[in-house]
Protein backbone atom coordinates (compact mmCIF):
# COMPACT_ATOMS: atom_id res chain seq x y z
CA UNK A 1 0.00 0.00 0.00
CA UNK A 2 1.25 3.69 -0.82
CA UNK A 3 1.85 6.21 1.74
CA UNK A 4 -1.54 6.89 3.42
CA UNK A 5 -3.56 10.55 3.45
CA UNK A 6 -6.01 10.38 6.25
CA UNK A 7 -7.71 12.72 8.60
CA UNK A 8 -9.68 12.70 11.93
CA UNK A 9 -12.81 14.46 11.36
CA UNK A 10 -14.41 15.06 15.26
CA UNK A 11 -17.38 17.14 15.72
CA UNK A 12 -17.72 19.28 18.74
CA UNK A 13 -20.99 19.10 19.64
CA UNK A 14 -20.68 16.59 22.55
CA UNK A 15 -17.53 14.70 24.86
CA UNK A 16 -15.97 11.99 22.56
CA UNK A 17 -16.91 8.29 23.46
CA UNK A 18 -14.44 5.04 22.65
CA UNK A 19 -15.98 4.56 18.80
CA UNK A 20 -14.39 7.74 18.19
CA UNK A 21 -11.63 6.96 20.11
CA UNK A 22 -11.18 3.60 17.66
CA UNK A 23 -11.38 5.48 14.92
CA UNK A 24 -8.78 7.96 15.58
CA UNK A 25 -6.33 4.85 16.58
CA UNK A 26 -7.06 2.98 13.47
CA UNK A 27 -6.52 6.10 11.48
CA UNK A 28 -3.43 6.76 13.38
CA UNK A 29 -1.89 3.11 12.95
CA UNK A 30 -2.69 3.17 9.29
CA UNK A 31 0.02 6.27 8.98
CA UNK A 32 2.08 4.04 10.84
CA UNK A 33 2.39 1.32 8.93
CA UNK A 34 2.50 2.55 5.76
CA UNK A 35 4.12 6.60 6.36
CA UNK A 36 1.57 9.18 4.90
CA UNK A 37 0.28 12.06 7.03
CA UNK A 38 -2.63 12.19 9.76
CA UNK A 39 -4.81 15.34 9.71
CA UNK A 40 -6.91 16.86 12.32
CA UNK A 41 -9.99 18.37 10.70
CA UNK A 42 -12.53 19.72 13.11
CA UNK A 43 -16.06 19.64 11.90
CA UNK A 44 -17.00 22.98 13.33
CA UNK A 45 -19.51 24.11 10.48
CA UNK A 46 -22.35 23.72 12.30
CA UNK A 47 -22.58 26.96 14.25
CA UNK A 48 -25.94 25.67 16.44
CA UNK A 49 -24.38 22.18 17.56
CA UNK A 50 -20.41 23.24 17.82
CA UNK A 51 -19.94 24.53 21.52
CA UNK A 52 -16.44 25.46 22.71
CA UNK A 53 -16.15 23.00 26.13
CA UNK A 54 -16.57 20.07 23.31
CA UNK A 55 -13.82 21.32 21.35
CA UNK A 56 -11.71 21.46 24.40
CA UNK A 57 -12.76 17.92 24.67
CA UNK A 58 -11.19 16.98 21.41
CA UNK A 59 -7.65 17.96 22.46
CA UNK A 60 -8.08 16.30 25.71
CA UNK A 61 -9.21 13.18 24.09
CA UNK A 62 -6.04 13.27 21.88
CA UNK A 63 -3.30 14.09 23.90
CA UNK A 64 -5.15 11.41 26.60
CA UNK A 65 -4.79 8.87 23.66
CA UNK A 66 -1.49 9.49 22.05
CA UNK A 67 -2.77 10.71 18.54
CA UNK A 68 0.07 12.36 16.64
CA UNK A 69 -0.78 14.41 14.26
CA UNK A 70 0.97 16.25 11.12
CA UNK A 71 -1.72 18.44 9.75
CA UNK A 72 -4.41 20.82 11.11
CA UNK A 73 -4.58 22.56 14.34
CA UNK A 74 -2.65 21.62 17.09
CA UNK A 75 -4.46 24.29 19.87
CA UNK A 76 -8.67 25.54 20.46
CA UNK A 77 -6.95 28.95 19.25
CA UNK A 78 -5.25 27.46 16.19
CA UNK A 79 -8.82 25.80 15.48
CA UNK A 80 -11.07 28.86 16.33
CA UNK A 81 -8.35 31.45 14.48
CA UNK A 82 -7.16 29.81 11.58
CA UNK A 83 -8.91 26.52 10.65
CA UNK A 84 -12.96 26.79 11.63
CA UNK A 85 -14.59 25.88 8.86
CA UNK A 86 -16.64 28.83 8.63
CA UNK A 87 -13.39 30.28 6.83
CA UNK A 88 -13.84 27.93 3.78
CA UNK A 89 -18.03 28.91 3.15
CA UNK A 90 -16.64 30.61 -0.08
CA UNK A 91 -15.57 27.22 -1.39
CA UNK A 92 -18.27 24.96 -0.06
CA UNK A 93 -20.43 27.39 -1.49
CA UNK A 94 -18.09 27.29 -4.67
CA UNK A 95 -18.86 23.28 -5.12
CA UNK A 96 -22.91 24.30 -3.90
CA UNK A 97 -22.28 26.05 -7.35
CA UNK A 98 -20.73 23.71 -9.32
CA UNK A 99 -23.63 21.34 -8.44
CA UNK A 100 -26.49 23.46 -9.52
CA UNK A 101 -24.74 23.89 -12.93
CA UNK A 102 -25.95 20.13 -13.27
CA UNK A 103 -29.27 20.53 -13.39
CA UNK A 104 -29.64 18.06 -10.60
CA UNK A 105 -30.45 20.78 -8.05
CA UNK A 106 -33.85 22.29 -6.55
CA UNK A 107 -35.38 24.24 -3.51
CA UNK A 108 -37.22 22.53 -0.87
CA UNK A 109 -39.16 24.40 2.09
CA UNK A 110 -40.04 21.15 3.69
CA UNK A 111 -39.23 20.78 7.46
CA UNK A 112 -37.45 17.67 9.03
CA UNK A 113 -39.99 17.65 11.45
CA UNK A 114 -42.39 17.05 8.81
CA UNK A 115 -40.05 14.63 6.88
CA UNK A 116 -40.07 12.34 10.11
CA UNK A 117 -43.14 12.61 10.97
CA UNK A 118 -45.19 11.97 7.86
CA UNK A 119 -42.50 9.69 5.75
CA UNK A 120 -40.38 8.33 8.20
CA UNK A 121 -37.49 10.06 7.76
CA UNK A 122 -37.26 9.71 3.63
CA UNK A 123 -37.59 12.54 1.60
CA UNK A 124 -40.51 11.52 -1.19
CA UNK A 125 -39.63 14.45 -3.31
CA UNK A 126 -42.28 16.29 -2.51
CA UNK A 127 -40.63 19.86 -4.07
CA UNK A 128 -38.67 17.77 -6.95
CA UNK A 129 -41.07 19.64 -9.51
CA UNK A 130 -42.11 23.03 -7.85
CA UNK A 131 -39.39 24.68 -10.08
CA UNK A 132 -38.77 26.98 -6.95
CA UNK A 133 -36.12 29.63 -7.09
CA UNK A 134 -33.24 28.34 -5.67
CA UNK A 135 -31.65 31.38 -3.90
CA UNK A 136 -34.26 31.93 -1.74
CA UNK A 137 -34.39 32.22 2.41
CA UNK A 138 -35.65 29.50 4.61
CA UNK A 139 -34.94 26.78 1.72
CA UNK A 140 -32.45 24.06 1.46
CA UNK A 141 -31.27 22.99 -1.81
CA UNK A 142 -31.61 19.20 -2.48
CA UNK A 143 -29.52 16.59 -5.32
CA UNK A 144 -32.00 15.24 -7.27
CA UNK A 145 -31.13 10.99 -7.43
CA UNK A 146 -32.98 9.60 -9.70
CA UNK A 147 -34.54 6.48 -9.41
CA UNK A 148 -32.36 3.45 -9.30
CA UNK A 149 -29.41 5.00 -8.76
CA UNK A 150 -26.89 2.76 -7.45
CA UNK A 151 -22.88 3.49 -6.36
CA UNK A 152 -20.80 0.99 -6.12
CA UNK A 153 -17.29 1.30 -4.44
CA UNK A 154 -14.73 -1.49 -2.28
CA UNK A 155 -14.29 -0.72 1.07
CA UNK A 156 -11.04 -1.97 2.92
CA UNK A 157 -12.56 -3.87 5.61
CA UNK A 158 -16.52 -4.60 4.19
CA UNK A 159 -15.33 -5.50 0.03
CA UNK A 160 -17.83 -4.56 -2.72
CA UNK A 161 -20.43 -2.24 -1.34
CA UNK A 162 -23.63 -1.49 -3.20
CA UNK A 163 -26.16 1.17 -2.34
CA UNK A 164 -29.19 2.27 -3.89
CA UNK A 165 -29.49 5.44 -2.78
CA UNK A 166 -32.40 7.05 -4.15
CA UNK A 167 -33.76 4.14 -1.69
CA UNK A 168 -31.92 4.89 1.07
CA UNK A 169 -31.28 8.50 0.92
CA UNK A 170 -33.34 10.12 -1.86
CA UNK A 171 -32.86 13.77 -2.72
CA UNK A 172 -30.16 15.00 0.03
CA UNK A 173 -29.45 18.18 1.07
CA UNK A 174 -26.36 19.63 -0.04
CA UNK A 175 -27.10 23.07 1.57
CA UNK A 176 -29.42 23.69 4.67
CA UNK A 177 -32.56 26.10 5.33
CA UNK A 178 -29.75 28.46 7.12
CA UNK A 179 -28.04 28.93 4.71
CA UNK A 180 -25.20 26.90 5.95
CA UNK A 181 -23.63 23.93 3.49
CA UNK A 182 -24.76 20.28 4.89
CA UNK A 183 -22.26 17.82 5.69
CA UNK A 184 -21.87 15.95 2.65
CA UNK A 185 -20.70 18.93 0.80
CA UNK A 186 -17.94 20.00 3.89
CA UNK A 187 -16.79 16.90 3.61
CA UNK A 188 -16.36 16.05 0.41
CA UNK A 189 -15.15 19.77 -0.31
CA UNK A 190 -12.27 19.16 2.86
CA UNK A 191 -11.17 15.63 1.49
CA UNK A 192 -10.82 16.76 -2.27
CA UNK A 193 -8.53 20.04 -1.15
CA UNK A 194 -6.84 18.00 1.46
CA UNK A 195 -5.84 15.51 -0.72
CA UNK A 196 -6.95 12.71 1.30
CA UNK A 197 -6.76 9.26 0.12
CA UNK A 198 -7.67 7.25 2.71
CA UNK A 199 -11.13 7.72 4.54
CA UNK A 200 -12.11 5.83 8.21
CA UNK A 201 -15.13 5.76 9.51
CA UNK A 202 -17.95 4.15 11.18
CA UNK A 203 -20.56 1.87 9.34
CA UNK A 204 -23.12 3.81 9.94
CA UNK A 205 -22.01 6.79 7.46
CA UNK A 206 -21.65 4.62 4.40
CA UNK A 207 -24.61 5.63 3.04
CA UNK A 208 -22.89 8.94 3.74
CA UNK A 209 -19.96 8.26 1.78
CA UNK A 210 -21.79 6.93 -1.46
CA UNK A 211 -23.77 9.97 -1.58
CA UNK A 212 -20.61 11.79 -1.68
CA UNK A 213 -19.18 9.59 -4.17
CA UNK A 214 -22.24 10.10 -6.33
CA UNK A 215 -21.57 14.01 -6.09
CA UNK A 216 -18.19 13.48 -7.03
CA UNK A 217 -19.14 11.43 -10.06
CA UNK A 218 -21.49 14.21 -11.06
CA UNK A 219 -18.50 16.76 -10.98
CA UNK A 220 -15.90 14.32 -11.77
CA UNK A 221 -13.53 14.94 -9.18
CA UNK A 222 -11.31 11.87 -9.73
CA UNK A 223 -8.95 12.11 -6.50
CA UNK A 224 -12.05 11.38 -4.69
CA UNK A 225 -13.14 8.83 -6.49
CA UNK A 226 -9.98 6.93 -5.57
CA UNK A 227 -9.89 7.25 -2.22
CA UNK A 228 -9.29 4.04 -0.17
CA UNK A 229 -12.61 3.92 2.50
CA UNK A 230 -12.41 1.55 5.78
CA UNK A 231 -16.14 1.54 7.41
CA UNK A 232 -15.48 -0.33 10.84
CA UNK A 233 -18.15 -1.30 12.81
CA UNK A 234 -19.52 0.65 15.86
CA UNK A 235 -19.19 0.27 19.34
CA UNK A 236 -22.71 -0.25 20.91
CA UNK A 237 -24.20 0.45 24.69
CA UNK A 238 -25.52 -2.86 26.75
CA UNK A 239 -28.55 -1.91 24.92
CA UNK A 240 -27.20 -2.45 21.80
CA UNK A 241 -27.94 0.86 20.44
CA UNK A 242 -24.75 3.10 18.73
CA UNK A 243 -22.91 5.22 20.96
CA UNK A 244 -23.50 8.75 21.11
CA UNK A 245 -21.89 12.15 22.10
CA UNK A 246 -24.12 11.93 25.24
CA UNK A 247 -22.10 8.65 26.07
CA UNK A 248 -21.88 9.26 29.93
CA UNK A 249 -19.64 6.65 31.36
CA UNK A 250 -18.65 5.48 28.04
CA UNK A 251 -17.65 9.05 27.18
CA UNK A 252 -13.57 9.80 26.96
CA UNK A 253 -13.95 12.46 29.35
CA UNK A 254 -15.50 10.29 31.82
CA UNK A 255 -13.00 8.37 31.15
CA UNK A 256 -10.09 10.37 32.10
CA UNK A 257 -11.85 11.92 34.81
CA UNK A 258 -11.90 8.32 36.76
CA UNK A 259 -8.77 7.28 36.29
CA UNK A 260 -9.01 4.90 33.31
CA UNK A 261 -5.79 4.75 31.20
CA UNK A 262 -5.71 4.77 27.47
CA UNK A 263 -3.91 1.78 27.22
CA UNK A 264 -7.17 -0.16 29.12
CA UNK A 265 -10.22 1.78 26.99
CA UNK A 266 -10.39 -1.57 24.86
CA UNK A 267 -9.37 -4.02 27.41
Amino acid sequence: MSAVHTRIAPTPSGYLHKGNAYNFLLAQQLVKENGGTLRLRIDDSDTVRSKPEYLQDIFDCLHWLGIEWHKGPQTVKEQQENYNQQLRLPRYHQLIEELIATNKVYACNCSRKEILTHHNGHYPGTCRHKNTRLHQPDMSLRLLVPEGTTIHFKDKLKGNVHIDISQTLGDFIIRRRDGLPAFHTVSLVDDTDFEINTVVRGEDLLESTAAQLYMSRLLGLDTFNQIQFYHHPLFRDEQGNKLSKSAGSLSLKWMRENGIQAKDIFA
